[in-house]
C-alpha cells in the first residue's frame, strides 16, 4: 500500500515537466531551509519476541521538526521539490511488562521526500502567495530509543515510508529571497521496527505527525 502512495507525487511530476512551457527567465529554481514544531499522535507501543507481548500507551511532547527543501517553479503555477526533513518527539514513562520499564525516551525519523504544489497568488500586490499540495517521504530511518536515567538503554529502528499534505504561505521581500510559514501532515501508518542485534524482537507503533514551521528561502 505505501509503495503505491508515491505514485501520486511522482506521476503529478512527470506531466509537470512533460507539459510545462521551459521558459528559462520565468521557470525559477529556490532552496528553502525551516524550523518549527511537531506533536506526534499518541499511540500503542507493542513489543513482541516471537513469543510473547506486551503493550502500553504513550502520548509525546510537542518537540523539535526542521529541514529544507531544494524545487522547481513552473510557469504554470506548480512547483515540485525535494524534501529533507527531520523530526523528533520526546516521551516519559512507559511499561512493556516482562521487556521493561523506561522513564523516558524518544521517536525520531529522518526523511527524504519529494512534494508536488501548487502556488496562487494572495491580493495584488504580488508578494503575498499561498500553497498546497501532496507528497511522499520515504523515511531512511525510524527509530524508537527508550532510556533510563538518562541514558540510553535500548533502540529499535527501521526505513519506511508514507505520504503527507503541505499548505502554507510565501511572501517575497525581495527578487530572490522570501519568507514563509506553513503546516505538514504526515501519516507513516503502522511501523514495525526492530532491535538491530537481534531481529526476533520487534516494537510496533503509529507514526502520524503534525509540524508548523517557519523558513526563510532565495531563489536561483
Amino acid at each position: 500500500m505505501k509503495r503505491i502512495g508515491w505514485i501520486t507525487p511522482v506521476a503529478l511530476a512527470g506531466m509537470l515537466v512533460t507539459t510545462s512551457p521551459a521558459h528559462a527567465d520565468q521557470d525559477r529554481w529556490y532552496l528553502t531551509g525551516n524550523v518549527g514544531a511537531g506533536n506526534l499522535a499518541s499511540t500503542t507501543l507493542t513489543y513482541s519476541d516471537g513469543t510473547t507481548s506486551e503493550s502500553d500507551n504513550v502520548s509525546f511532547d510537542a518537540s523539535f521538526a526542521g529541514g529544507a527543501t531544494v524545487g522547481y517553479r513552473f510557469t504554470n503555477g506548480f512547483s515540485v521539490e525535494g524534501e529533507l526533513m527531520y523530526r523528533r518527539n520526546e516521551f516519559d514513562g512507559v511499561d512493556l511488562g516482562s521487556f521493561g520499564s523506561f522513564a523516558g525516551g524518544d521517536f525520531a525519523s529522518l526523511g527524504l521526500g519529494i512534494n508536488v504544489l501548487y502556488r496562487f497568488s494572495i491580493g495584488d500586490s504580488g508578494k503575498l502567495s499561498g500553497y498546497v499540495g501532496p507528497g511522499y517521504v520515504y523515511l531512511q530511518e525510524i527509530d524508537i530509543d527508550f532510556d533510563n536515567d538518562g541514558a540510553q538503554e535500548i533502540s529499535f529502528e527501521t526505513d519506511d515510508g508514507g505520504l503527507q499534505l503541505k499548505f502554507g504561505g510565501r511572501y517575497d521581500f525581495s527578487d530572490r529571497w522570501f519568507m514563509e510559514a506553513g503546516a505538514t501532515w504526515f501519516d507513516g501508518g503502522d511501523v514495525r521496527m526492530e532491535i538491530p542485534s537481534d531481529s526476533s524482537q520487534t516494537l510496533s507503533a503509529g507514526y502520524e505527525h503534525w509540524s508548523l514551521s517557519v523558513g526563510a528561502g532565495f531563489r536561483f
